[in-house]
């Protein structure tokens, strides 16, 4: 009896024979693929690294934000999204609101890049008390 009942089981996992029984294996992927896209980003006005750390800590909490790679030293980002959940505006928004400016790569800024920006609260020295 327990031969019996190991045939069936392992015969119905096993099927692949394209039959619509419940055990049978699906021919088209089970998961969609979902697309996704990378905006490349210029960052200006991070003074550290903390500030890089700060824009990825914001983007993170942005719903549809995959992965975010915020560069100091290139005063740069890429952000890998999901197109359907979050755009490029949103992010670029993103960014603005912790406290620095965002635009395309390629793309010229309209007002000039100041050449000493003023520090961002992460690098400002905190009081002791």
């Amino acid at each position: 009896m327990k031969a019996i009942i190991i045939f069936f089981v392992s015969t119905a996992l096993v099927c692949g024979c394209g039959c619509k029984t419940t055990f049978a294996q699906k021919q088209e992927k089970p998961f969609a693929v979902a697309s996704v896209k990378v905006a490349e980003l210029n960052v200006t006005g991070m003074t550290c690294q903390d500030c890089a750390d700060h824009i990825t800590g914001a983007l993170s909490k942005k719903a549809g934000v995959l992965k975010s790679d915020v560069k100091f030293a290139e005063n740069s980002a890429s952000i890998t999204y999901d197109p359907a959940s979050v755009n490029e505006a949103e992010i670029i928004r993103t960014i603005e609101e912790a406290g620095y400016k965002a635009e395309i790569k390629g793309v010229a800024s309209k007002e000039g890049v100041k050449k000493d920006p003023a520090p961002h609260a992460c690098c400002v020295p905190k009081k002791k008390n």
